[in-house]
């Protein structure tokens, strides 16, 4: 249910900018805009005026009106365009709580939007998933998200379901009557096509969720073999400090980069060596971990090695596993002697020093991390996304493995309305007032 006050906000992020965005929502916002502004306003009209509280002009700028359902949150709404000052910001909230408004909590006109009806809960998250996207890629598809692509797809399978269940549920009512064995192969298709459906879903699901959050790459070597002055390099600041002394890093560091548009997360470690020094020891095992998440491995070698082969790079990494793995030849500004690789992984040179070798390296790694491909994923997708999805797919496991009869058929219709819950749980026609405040607290304020 929805509150019946009105909330105020700024859209804006905090500090200083030319434009600021005052957002408010609720049957008030209409008269408190009168009272401050002394106009009336009409609908989706940009009206010029200013701010007046207690005979003091606050700031001028433009409002804007908008009558409900017709509006972002279904609500009557009402923005005003002003100032970025802090300051102004604040004496223009203070004056509109004066007046009847409170302060938004996070997320709270799109919780409001969402308890309108006028977006369900995948476009909601597609929002937020919007603002903080880390790619170009995964801004393409959290818009995807928020046209409804993610959600028509759920829709269309609950489709398929409802009308399942309806005569399923049906023979149900009629238990005297036999099920047919053409009834019966129909409604065996039906599920196994069905089950192929979210199967294929929870695929996209999976490549969507992907895109939601950093790239992690992790930079892993001997001591000395250039990955803190490599993460300098892409950084261009000295994030790390870099000494001949072997042994200098001693625990993960994490810096957050924009590569063409590509967002990353670069991890330096401390150099994989055997070493008796205790806190050595321990940024060692901690690398060794931040291996265990990476969404690919650059490991460095230096002029120190004349050939790299398998075993080379076991000794790094450990266990080989599904992570990708790339290799840098590092410091080729002073040692140009090719290196022999043995391996299957592919080899690129870089000088941290000069520069050279970076921009090769950053179109690789680019192509490495694939964003390419997942240009075209239909959609982003959340955890939560793809444990719904899962226990869908279990259920509707269940409800194929009972092989359909009148023995069986409670069991299985059962089954089908569970697969259903679980995908009303992804767009929130099924969902419970915890979810909805676990995912609206993320969000920005004012929006």
């Amino acid at each position: 249910m929805i509150p019946p006050d009105t909330i105020v906000a700024s859209a804006t992020a905090p500090g200083r900018g030319a434009i600021s965005v005052i957002r408010l929502s609720g049957p008030q916002c209409m008269q408190i805009a009168q009272i401050l502004s002394g106009k009336t306003l009409k609908p989706r009209i940009a009206t010029f005026g200013s701010i007046i509280f207690k005979s003091e002009v606050i700031d001028t700028g433009i409002w804007i009106y908008f009558v409900g359902p017709h509006s972002f949150t279904g609500e009557d709404t009402v923005e005003f365009q002003g100032h970025g000052g802090p300051v102004v910001i604040q004496t223009i909230l203070r004056s509109i709580t004066h007046l009847g408004a409170r302060l938004a909590k996070p997320g709270e006109f799109t919780q409001r939007a969402f308890l309108n009806g006028k977006i369900d809960l995948t476009q909601a998250e597609a929002i937020s998933d919007l603002i903080n996207a880390s790619s170009s890629s995964a801004v393409k598809a959290a818009n995807n998200s928020l046209q409804g692509h993610f959600a028509d797809q759920v829709d269309s399978i609950i489709s398929h379901l409802i009308a399942l269940r309806t005569q399923i549920e049906a023979h149900i009512d009629f238990p005297d009557e036999d099920i047919d064995l053409q009834s019966i192969n129909a409604f065996s298709l039906t599920i196994s096509n069905i089950k192929t459906n979210i199967n294929q879903l929870i695929h996209s699901a999976y490549e969507g969720a992907k895109l939601n959050r950093s790239a992690e790459i992790v930079l892993i070597g001997e001591p000395n073999s250039g990955k803190s002055s490599l993460l300098n390099a892409l950084a261009r600041a000295p994030l790390a400090i870099v000494t001949d002394i072997p042994g200098t890093t001693r625990d993960l560091i994490r810096h957050e980069l924009l590569i063409d548009g590509l967002e990353v997360r670069i991890t330096d470690t401390a150099g994989i060596r055997s070493t008796t020094d205790i806190i050595e020891s321990e940024g060692i095992n901690r690398a060794i971990e931040a291996i265990q998440t990476a969404d690919l491995v650059l490991c460095l070698f230096d002029e120190r090695h004349q050939q790299i082969s398998d075993a080379s790079v076991q000794n790094l990494i450990g266990i080989p596993s599904n992570i990708p793995v790339g290799l840098l030849n590092t410091k080729i500004d002073i040692h140009r002697e090719p290196i022999d690789n043995q391996t299957r992984y592919p080899l690129l040179k870089v000088s941290a020093k000069t520069g050279e070798g970076l921009i090769v390296f950053t179109d690789w790694l680019l192509e490495k991390l694939d964003l390419a491909t997942h240009a075209e994923t239909p959609f982003l997708a959340r955890q939560r996304h793809l444990d719904h999805l899962k226990n869908a797919s279990a259920h509707i496991s269940a409800a194929d493995n009972h092989h359909l009869a009148v023995e069986t058929i409670d069991l299985v219709a059962e089954d089908l309305r569970l697969t259903q819950n679980a995908l009303s749980e992804i767009t929130g026609r099924f969902t419970s007032d915890d979810l909805l405040t676990s995912i609206f607290s993320t969000f920005c304020i004012g929006k």
